[in-house]
């Protein structure tokens, strides 16, 4: 073989071997490419679902706070609501307390609080508008002094001798007692 063949043949195995490796070399930046292609669209989504996620943690959280202020406004409106009807109610007690409803249940009243002073010398203050009835009611009873008190809002109060016990049964204080239990009641009837 001459040495101008040997050359060719070097030449031509030097050509296939740079051909083979370009080759290769091709194949592998199309794999990194896209590899590549694939890594970008992987962050790329996980990007954009980070992004949701925290857009939609920020939605739910003004959600909430939107609600609860909601309700807050709804129990500022009951409490206003509920307000009215007491003071309402509060303006109208010493027109109860000349009622004849208020007449005919507030013996089963004196007579349950004297029951719990019973034996007891006591002292019965009364609104002006109840003394009548009280003092028809209490005639003959000597452990009973009854004094009507101007400063006794409708109903009356039933104070033991030593002042260690004392029922007040006025118009007023019944409604406070009662004003936790009759809000409820009041919020079921005026709330949808």
């Amino acid at each position: 073989m001459a040495l101008a063949d040997l050359i060719a043949r070097l030449e031509h195995d030097a050509d296939t071997r740079i051909s083979e490796l370009t080759a290769k070399a091709e194949a592998e930046a199309r794999s990194l490419l896209a590899e590549a292609s694939r890594v970008k669209e992987t962050l790329r989504t996980t990007e954009l679902s980070r992004r949701r996620s925290v857009r939609q943690a920020r939605l739910e959280r003004e959600l909430a706070e939107a609600r609860a202020r909601a309700r807050a406004q709804v129990l500022e409106a009951r409490h206003a609501v509920l307000a009215r009807i007491f003071e309402k109610v509060r303006e109208r007690i010493p027109t109860l307390g000349a009622s004849e409803s208020w007449a005919s249940v507030l013996p089963r009243h004196l007579e349950n609080a004297l029951r719990y002073v019973e034996g007891q010398r006591v002292l019965v203050r009364c609104s002006p508008s109840s003394t009548p009835l009280v003092r028809q009611h209490l005639a003959g009873r000597d452990t009973v002094i009854v004094v009507e008190d101007p400063q006794t809002p409708a109903g009356f109060v039933v104070t033991s001798a030593d002042e260690g016990v004392v029922i007040d049964q006025t118009l007023e204080a019944r409604l406070t007692r009662s004003e936790q239990r009759l809000a409820v009641e009041l919020m079921a009837r005026v709330s949808p």
